[in-house]
């Protein structure tokens, strides 16, 4: 399969054709991993549809995606990514257990996106997801994320609201008071 010719073929991809290509990933790790290397930004049009897919493909295999943390970490760290790879990016991290050995650079990432006003607001509350999850293995960066979610959050989008408030009841959980 020849996914760049694929994911450039028409004019717009449809969602069909986006789920059809997402299944074709998922047929062979190496399928995979090459949707995921599209997600560059020197062609924008080619990484954004890449990066749709590669997020639905994420979904159909978790394990894989877990597989290839470190890698969708390195893609928040190139210069020039459209908003449409960064939002898909970050879900898929949001959705992943994430790896310790990634969480400095993903808080690093994270806060500047979510400080970031300019950014829209899908990809700040993805932000604030995986802050939710690293703060719950972390208790030290809880206070900046809470002052963040009560200065930017609290008179914001209504995505934004939502995704500070379900940080603050996963971290109201019993298991998590006491790390």
């Amino acid at each position: 399969m020849q996914i760049a010719e694929t994911l450039l073929k028409s004019r717009h991809l449809q969602k069909q054709e986006m789920e059809r290509i997402a299944c074709q990933a998922v047929k062979a790790p190496a399928t995979f991993k090459a949707l995921l290397s599209l997600m560059e930004p020197g062609q924008p049009e080619l990484a954004g549809r890449a990066a749709w897919c590669f997020s639905q493909a994420a979904k159909l295999k978790p394990d894989w995606a877990k597989a290839e943390e470190a890698a969708l970490v390195r893609v928040l760290e190139k210069p020039g990514l459209s908003d449409g790879v960064l939002r898909n990016t970050l879900r898929v991290l949001r959705d992943v257990t994430l790896d310790p050995a990634n969480f400095d650079q993903l808080v690093f990432h994270c806060f500047n996106f979510i400080e970031d006003t300019d950014r829209p607001v899908a990809i700040r509350a993805f932000a604030m997801h995986i802050l939710g999850q690293i703060g719950c293995h972390i208790a030290d960066i809880r206070p900046e994320v809470k002052a963040i979610i009560e200065y930017h959050f609290e008179n914001g989008a209504p995505g934004l609201r939502s995704a500070g408030k379900a940080v603050l009841r996963v971290w109201e959980k019993p298991a998590y008071k006491s790390k």
